[in-house]
């Protein structure tokens, strides 16, 4: 191919197929936040309008209960959540990007003291600060796993709940405390399942919402006490990944050109 032709496919290719979104790994990962170097690898929003709490970075001293965290460099995600005057909660959030509708969200949570309501977020919607979103949550206590949805000011709605004394991995009855846990959940259409340390919770295809479902949004963490704040909770490895084409937009300049050498 000669230059004069392989300067004309650029140009057009970079007409329909647009250069700003990020392209889908060969392992399907799209964003990952594994907090490298103990600094944050994502841009971070704060939710339900409690600009003061945002995802942090976190290196953990060999003293926390924590420091033997899964990827084994002791840097963390650290989310605390405000005080009970101010809601008591953090919901911290980062774009997907093209990549926000069908998705898994997945990472590794550390129980603490299993004191607040703890989980991960998907399909949050921006613009209500992600008042409208879905959450997968341990409750407080470490006995009760829910799939919820949250609509605005209105209460929210479980759509699915589990006992983690029916769960084959936690053969105690109750999930541990001051433990690393893995939580995933896949989203495709209105349709959910649920992981926990790579157990299914969900049967079939998964909860399906047909009451106004939420299609697409962003993904991230969640720590929530009405009556106790200043709670962190830890979180590593998030990782969220499609098995779906990439999208048509999802390209850049440089991996278009890489695609014509």
């Amino acid at each position: 191919m000669n230059l004069a032709t392989r300067s004309c496919i650029l140009v057009l290719a970079a007409l329909f197929i647009g250069v700003t979104a990020r392209p889908a790994s060969a392992d399907g990962i799209i964003l990952s936040e594994k907090v490298t170097g103990g600094n944050l690898d994502l841009v971070w929003v704060p939710g339900f309008n409690t600009p003061v709490r945002n995802m942090q970075a976190l290196t953990l001293g060999p003293s926390d209960p924590g420091y033997a965290n899964p990827s084994g460099d002791h840097t963390v995600g650290l989310a605390v959540n405000t005080v009970p005057d101010s809601g008591g909660i953090i919901l911290t959030m980062t774009d997907p990007g093209a990549f926000n509708t069908d998705y898994c969200w997945e990472g590794w949570m550390f129980t603490g003291a299993g004191n607040t309501r703890r989980g991960l977020v998907v399909r949050g919607d921006a613009a209500s600060s992600f008042q409208t979103c879905y959450q997968f949550v341990v409750q407080s206590g470490l006995l009760q796993i829910n799939f919820r949805k949250l609509n605005g000011q209105n209460p929210a709605t479980t759509l699915g709940a589990w006992f983690s004394n029916t769960i084959p991995q936690f053969a105690g009855g109750t999930i541990p405390q001051n433990t690393w846990i893995h939580l995933k959940v896949r989203a495709t259409g209105n349709k959910f399942r649920c992981f926990i340390n790579g157990y299914e919770l969900t049967t079939g295809d998964g909860i399906e919402d047909t009451s106004s479902p939420l299609l697409s949004g962003w993904v991230g963490c969640y720590n929530f006490r009405f009556d106790l704040g200043l709670v962190p909770v830890y979180f590593d490895d998030l990782l969220l990944s499609t098995n779906a084409a990439s999208p048509a937009q999802s390209s850049t300049w440089g991996g278009l050109k890489a695609r014509y050498r």
